[in-house]
């Protein structure tokens, strides 16, 4: 946030420095803050400077094969028009947006001082304090990151709006519901000593995990129940039945299509299951832990 102000306040800073028009007074013109006398004009010059540094110093960045177009053209082909002239040991130069416009700045200048000649030709190299944009490489890599910063200033900022989860969020009710379904008739399972389960939160990522990070109102809740017991393979076999898993199946969804409680059954010699309940708001995990620890109950994990 503190550099996009400060860009932003930079592009303002060198915006004022090139005023949009001359205003000519009884002794002298002006642009913006910076008085020229009449008296003091010496030379008045009409020419064109090539913008060619501008547009390389803007394209070879962004693109090589634009950088290259650039490139090879000639210098001539970039000419734009200045008004140039001397005030004092000042060069000073102003480029106008049409022809028009230049001619009616030479036409008011005339008015002005009408003993001064027009004459045409300018010297693109030699240093001039130029009282409009700078079509140089300072200008062109000026352009460039102004035009980075606004891209992705834009990508990032509708990053922000955008607060929605990967998956989820499923709601408490169903999930819930799934939970108890798969713990109905759970009963005759033998008590299983050394099996503990373990709950754990998992964070929940969003769309746009890069740049938000998980969504602190949203947990994903585990419960895994694992320990050595003789009883592995059959307490798997009878959970698989009731989950309508295949005999060699490790993973499976229980419940509606609306919610993601799912039960997870990996290959291993030790007795190993875990339940999650996909994203779910944080103030439905309190109850949602309860219907998991009833299920742990039942199928003998105390």
């Amino acid at each position: 946030m503190a550099l996009d102000l400060l860009v932003a306040v930079v592009a303002w800073l060198l915006g004022r420095t090139w005023p949009p028009e001359a205003t000519f007074g009884p002794d002298g013109l002006a642009f913006d803050r910076t008085p020229v006398p009449y008296a003091a004009i010496t030379d008045v010059r009409r020419g064109s400077v090539s913008a060619k540094p501008f547009w390389l110093a803007f394209w070879l960045p962004t693109s090589l094969i634009g950088g290259l177009i650039v490139a090879l053209r000639p210098s001539g082909d970039f000419d734009r028009e200045v008004v140039e002239f001397r005030a004092g040991q000042d060069r000073v130069r102003a480029r106008w947006r049409d022809y028009r416009t230049a001619e009616t700045f030479l036409a008011a200048l005339h008015d002005k001082r009408p003993d001064l000649e027009v004459r045409h030709g300018v010297d693109p190299a030699a240093y001039a304090r130029d009282h409009s944009p700078r079509l140089g490489v300072g200008g062109g890599f000026l352009a460039f990151g102004l035009g980075i910063w606004l891209f992705f200033g834009t990508w990032f900022g509708l990053q922000l709006l955008d607060q929605s989860l990967d998956r989820g969020p499923y709601p408490s009710g169903p999930t819930s519901a799934a939970i108890k379904q798969l713990t109905a008739g759970r009963s005759g399972f033998a008590p299983l000593p050394g099996v503990a389960r373990d709950f754990s939160e998992w964070p929940c990522d969003r769309a746009n995990d890069l740049i938000l990070g998980p969504d602190p109102g949203a947990a994903d809740l585990h419960l895994k129940l694992q320990g050595r017991t003789a009883q592995a393979g059959a307490v798997e076999a009878r959970l698989r039945q009731a989950a309508g898993m295949d005999p060699d199946q490790y993973l499976q969804r229980v419940g509606p299509d609306d919610v993601d409680f799912e039960v997870d059954i990996p290959e291993d010699d030790d007795l190993y299951i875990e339940f999650s309940t996909g994203c779910v708001a944080d103030d439905a995990v309190p109850g949602l832990r309860d219907d998991l620890a009833k299920l742990a109950t039942a199928m003998g994990a105390g």
